[in-house]
């Protein structure tokens, strides 16, 4: 999630589907608000009520803020070393 909001400030039901469609996360739309509630209550991120050029009903955006940038550049970086550790382990039997 912290992921998405580095590109731009999203909605709550804009970041579900990408995390459906794109990272293939089937979440429900009830567990999106409760996470983005705990980011932003721990300083991750910052919420802003906008009205879209559309008129439509105002939606509440999420952005990072300057903590869930440094939060999500230590989470990047130990994902990666995770990563990497795990594919040695599984290359080792290719390699026998």
């Amino acid at each position: 999630m912290l992921s998405l909001l580095q590109e731009r400030a999203h909605y709550g039901l804009e970041i579900l589907e990408r995390l459906r469609g794109e990272a293939g996360v089937d979440l429900a739309e009830g567990t999106i608000y409760p996470m983005l509630y705990r980011l932003e209550k721990s300083d991750r991120v910052r919420s802003e009520w906008r009205i879209d050029e559309s008129g439509a009903r105002p939606r509440k955006y999420y952005a990072l803020t300057g903590e869930g940038r440094r939060d999500l550049k230590a989470q990047l970086s130990e994902w990666r070393r995770l990563a990497s550790a795990l594919g040695r382990f599984l290359d080792r039997e290719t390699k026998r």
